[in-house]
């Protein structure tokens, strides 16, 4: 197997670096948003595919019912096997009064590209597509390459177990690439995760009467949002202790090799306090404490809450409705269904059994070791690229992971992308700097070139 100079390969990547960005720029212009259906999402994937399809004749999409997945599969010329985890739909663009430009007209701005998905997750595949053209170009791809292009992931990808399931086989690789995540601190240091946690998000729903009333009957009549807010406050203190009967039974213990990998991650306390602008942490930990706090911490979060009169002004009202929307961020070993029962558990037994659970989806947290062969590689192509990486355990945030890292058996790592602090995912002008798409190309082909020549 023939070995691709690194220089050769930063030749052909700065050569086409302005194409590179436009292209990105044009798969930025779909409105993939996943919750608006089918027919949304489909113009990117056949854009996708069309892209793929001109390195190799294997593209096909997998579906188990939801949206579909876009797989492609490129042989390499070494022995071994790279899955790529990657997702093309994107969140919904509200407040849209708050872009400065349209979100699905891609700009650029001092040196950024702004557009709603270029950080999540479109840059992460379009660098891993213009990576494949760049080895393809100058010679042979070292590693066999696995492309999965999840098209759900923006609504908890319902159907991705079921897909990885069914085609276990094609998807068998010796490590996995998952998707960027956050790839520098506010220090600008690189950052490396190994996992992520769960997340079960549940509707909750208290309905007493036929329809709103007086709020003179208050006295008489039951109020739906004092019973809803009395099961919220039944569930966690104001130190995240959640009082739920059996949550924690399956929670682990950071071990030993988790503290040290904490132990080099800096809190920024200060920083985010200026930023966000809390008085004090949960349960106020010294700094040594926050990280492994924030990782190992499961929680009870009240994500909205719904009911009565909003409008300027008074109404006096007895709302006869009341809901409200949680989500809880699970640690191994918790599991989504047995989470869900229990809270059903709790509610019945504190007196809440008119509170209605309307619907409840959730994910697995996932872990894959640090010391992996892919993980290793990605390890020493980021130290010689960008410096000294950080690492973490796995990240704060959730994805669907746990069926590649635990049912597929697959090493997993989330590797440096475009992923900074200040790239706004999820809210108005999100966007990436430019200079990091090109070098996420960049670190790509290296990685690629060393783990398939393992």
């Amino acid at each position: 197997m023939a070995v691709i100079s690194t220089s050769a390969v930063d030749a052909y990547i700065e050569k086409h670096s302005r194409r590179f960005v436009d292209e990105l720029k044009e798969l930025c212009s779909f409105p993939s948003i996943s919750n608006h259906g089918r027919d949304a999402v489909q113009p990117a994937r056949d854009w996708l595919a069309d892209r793929l399809g001109r390195y190799t004749d294997r593209v096909e999409t997998l579906e188990a019912g939801g949206m579909p997945a876009l797989y492609a599969e490129v042989p390499g010329a070494g022995r071994r096997k790279l899955l790529l985890y990657e997702h093309y739909d994107v969140q919904p663009v509200d407040p849209v009064d708050l872009w400065d430009s349209p979100p699905f007209e891609p700009s650029e701005k001092d040196g950024r590209i702004v557009a709603r998905g270029v950080a999540d997750d479109k840059a992460d595949v379009m660098a891993r597509i213009h990576a494949l053209e760049t080895l393809k170009q100058l010679g042979e791809v070292p590693v066999t390459l696995r492309f999965l292009i999840e098209g759900e992931e923006e609504i908890g990808s319902k159907t991705f177990e079921k897909i990885a399931h069914d085609h276990a086989a094609k998807l068998s690789a010796d490590g996995c690439l998952w998707e960027s995540g956050t790839s520098f601190d506010d220090a600008g240091r690189p950052t490396l995760q190994f996992g992520c946690r769960g997340l079960v998000y549940v509707t909750l729903r208290v309905k007493l009467l036929d329809f709103d009333q007086h709020s003179g009957f208050a006295s008489i009549y039951p109020s739906a949002p004092m019973y809803l807010v009395g099961a919220l406050a039944s569930l966690r203190d104001q130190d995240m202790n959640i009082k739920i009967e059996g949550f924690y039974d399956k929670v682990v213990n950071p071990t030993e090799s988790d503290r040290r990998m904490m132990a080099g991650i800096d809190p920024e306390v200060e920083k985010r306090r200026k930023l966000v602008g809390f008085e004090k942490l949960v349960r106020d930990p010294k700094a040594d404490q926050v990280i492994e706090q924030m990782l190992f911490l499961p929680t009870c979060n009240i994500a909205g809450i719904t009911t009565g009169y909003q409008g300027p002004g008074s109404k006096t009202v007895l709302p006869a409705e009341a809901t409200a929307k949680l989500d809880f961020r699970l640690i191994p070993d918790q599991d989504p269904d047995e989470v869900l029962e229990l809270l059903r558990k709790h509610l019945d037994r504190h007196g809440f059994e008119k509170v209605e659970i309307l619907a409840g989806e959730g994910e697995k947290p996932a872990r894959s070791d640090p010391a992996s062969a892919v993980a290793r590689t990605v390890i020493e192509c980021v130290r010689e690229m960008h410096g000294e990486p950080v690492l973490w355990p796995f990240m704060p945030a959730t994805g669907p992971m746990h069926p590649v890292v635990a049912d597929l058996g697959i090493p997993t790592v989330l590797p440096v992308g475009v992923g900074r602090p200040d790239n706004r995912i999820h809210a108005p002008n999100e966007n990436i700097r430019a200079a990091d798409y090109i070098n996420t190309v960049r670190l790509m082909c290296r990685i690629w070139e060393r783990f398939g020549a393992g």
